[in-house]
């Protein structure tokens, strides 16, 4: 089965969410409290082989428990063929509860010529008791037709999440996912454990019926594991005597005597997935919550390849650049998470974008914030960044606390660009860049943004960030400017920047000297200075533009266009 649309209604943080599911791997991003988390967290609830689930008030959205918390998944794409599905669909089962699936989620009838659907629906009203129900369309009312299913039908679905309490994966017990791999094996395991809890340390129970059982699944979560890239050198199952009781969870897999639990973080995940990957003959759904988390990026890179070629469904989050890079943009890998301030929750697939995987391989840490300042190029990311420090103190939060990150678009021409694509997206956007190249951007262009929503910083008609900087500048700080410019940079000598100015032809005629603190305040000569600066790369890079400015900002009087403008865009940032 194929999850294919999610509904969810009034649960933590979020108020509603609609989500038209188009991909089989599908990779959550967006800034903090954009409830990524509580969407797996919906899954995990709605479609689990889970018993039993407790509730409180606190899973409701603001605590309001007059309205319910509905969280409604609908599935198609099912193999007929598989003896569990067939079972499932059964007339005495679910057969009658066949309904449609449209973009906004369920309708009661599947449309003429279009795929079948089912609809589960978890349901907690204020007695904190979960029912879940097969729902015929979207659930709206308690009575409606609907019919309940049970931990024992869900299991069908084949969900599982290993983000969260893996070590229990690692165990047969009750609804892990060694349990459901061996389902099919015969004997009676608790039976076994009651008599081996008279003798925990028994030294050889590999010849109990189970027990060869289990045996024979953990070989097969080797090669799993060792396809996923963890080496395991053995993998048997013992009893963990650390446990305190011996039910079935009391039996786990071991790597020779240690066991399991005790690998490392990453290493588990890998396990986990290479376990899940042999659920339903791999045509699971699982849930992977921070999918890099304990991984290096070889690792990350790695267990993206191999889920992406696996027949399982995918639903993941990530705050990792490196698995922004890896997916694919444009088939639906990709969602956008936002939530707006009552609690709305949107999800965009990037792929609603044209021309948007470019963006993201080039700039993948920008899209993992909430609002994105589209800098022209290096020199202006290493401006504002150095602004940002400038800024820094107990009345002013830094922009990494509010979600903000900056974009190198790489050019003016490329501004007019990327930011509506941004927009689009759901991103909050500003651009900081020249005003020296209208054939790149022109006003007609600025007007356009401002227009669409973006917050528009630039200098100066005619300015590139260099030459706003030398013309905002004291006169008398200028000499050390230009020493703390070839001081900073890896090749500028400061003897070859004089001598380059002294020979420009617009101020030959002031015959300058070697000494840049005799020379005297010109205008023509600021204009120089910047236009140099600009062609011949002075501070075009981060970390030039960033030492450069960090020097330059205490200096500069905060009437300067250089002040005032980073100044509106910081309001810009701050603001709600």
């Amino acid at each position: 089965m194929r999850i294919r649309h999610i509904e969810v209604r009034n649960f933590r943080g979020i108020h509603s969410l609609s989500w038209r599911v188009k991909g089989d791997f599908n990779c959550l991003i967006g800034s903090g409290d954009s409830c990524k988390t509580t969407i797996l967290t919906a899954l995990d609830y709605a479609l689990s082989p889970r018993t039993a689930l407790t509730f409180d008030d606190a899973d409701f959205f603001n605590q309001d428990v007059e309205h319910p918390i509905i969280i409604q998944v609908t599935l198609n794409d099912w193999d007929e063929a598989d003896e569990g599905i067939r079972k499932f669909f059964q007339e005495s089962k679910f057969a009658q509860f066949k309904c449609g699936l449209s973009d906004a989620g369920a309708i009661a009838e599947p449309p003429e010529g279009g795929r079948p659907a089912v609809s589960i629906s978890l349901r907690v009203d204020k007695s904190l008791e979960p029912k879940w129900t097969v729902t015929r369309g979207r659930d709206e009312t308690e009575d409606q037709d609907r019919k309940p299913i049970y931990a024992i039908d869900r299991a069908v679905i084949g969900l599982t999440r290993i983000d969260l309490h893996s070590d229990a994966h690692f165990t047969w017990g009750r609804n892990t996912v060694l349990t459901r791999l061996s389902a099919n094996n015969d004997g009676n395991l608790t039976e076994v454990l009651a008599t081996l809890s008279r003798d925990m340390r028994q030294a050889d129970i590999s010849q109990h019926q189970s027990i060869v059982g289990c045996q024979t699944v953990a070989d097969g979560i080797k090669q799993a594991a060792i396809d996923n890239g963890v080496q395991l050198t053995d993998l048997v199952p013992k009893i963990d005597i650390q446990r305190q009781a011996a039910g079935t969870g009391a039996v786990s897999l071991h790597e020779g005597n240690v066991p399991l639990r005790n690998k490392g973080s990453g290493s588990k995940k890998l396990i986990a997935a290479a376990m899940q990957m042999k659920l339903h003959g791999g045509k699971n759904i699982s849930l992977i919550d921070e999918i890099e988390v304990g991984l290096e990026p070889h690792r990350i890179r790695g267990f993206l390849i191999r889920l992406s070629k696996s027949p399982q469904q995918i639903f993941t989050t990530t705050h990792s650049a490196v698995v922004l890079r890896e997916l694919d943009a444009t088939a639906n890998e990709l969602y956008v998470c936002k939530r707006d301030a009552d609690g709305n929750v949107t999800v965009t697939s990037m792929a609603t974008v044209p021309d948007i995987q470019a963006n993201v391989r080039s700039n993948a840490e920008a899209f993992l914030g909430n609002r994105i300042v589209a800098a022209e190029g290096s020199t202006e990311i290493g401006c504002v960044r150095a602004y940002d420090e400038f800024r820094l103190d107990e009345n002013d939060p830094p922009v990494w606390t509010l979600g903000t990150a900056y974009f190198n678009c790489g050019g003016a021409s490329h501004i007019k660009a990327v930011c509506p694509k941004l927009a689009q997206l759901g991103y909050r956007v500003a651009t900081l860049c020249d005003n020296d190249a209208p054939q790149h951007l022109s006003d007609t262009d600025v007007a356009t943004l401002r227009a669409g929503g973006t917050h528009v910083c630039w200098w100066d008609n005619g300015n590139s960030t260099e030459k706003q900087l030398f013309i905002d500048m004291p006169w008398e700080h200028i000499p050390t400017m230009l020493a703390k410019i070839c001081e900073h940079h890896d090749t500028l000598e400061l003897a070859t920047v004089i001598d380059r100015i002294q020979k420009e032809p617009r101020v030959a005629a002031l015959n300058l000297t070697n000494d840049p603190a005799q020379w005297t305040d010109n205008p023509l000569l600021r204009q120089v200075m910047g236009d140099l600066a600009h062609e011949g790369n002075w501070i075009k890079r981060v970390d030039l533009a960033g030492k450069a400015f960090r020097w330059a900002l205490p200096l500069l009087p905060d009437t300067t266009v250089i002040k005032t403008r980073l100044a509106q865009l910081w309001t810009w940032i701050q603001a709600p």
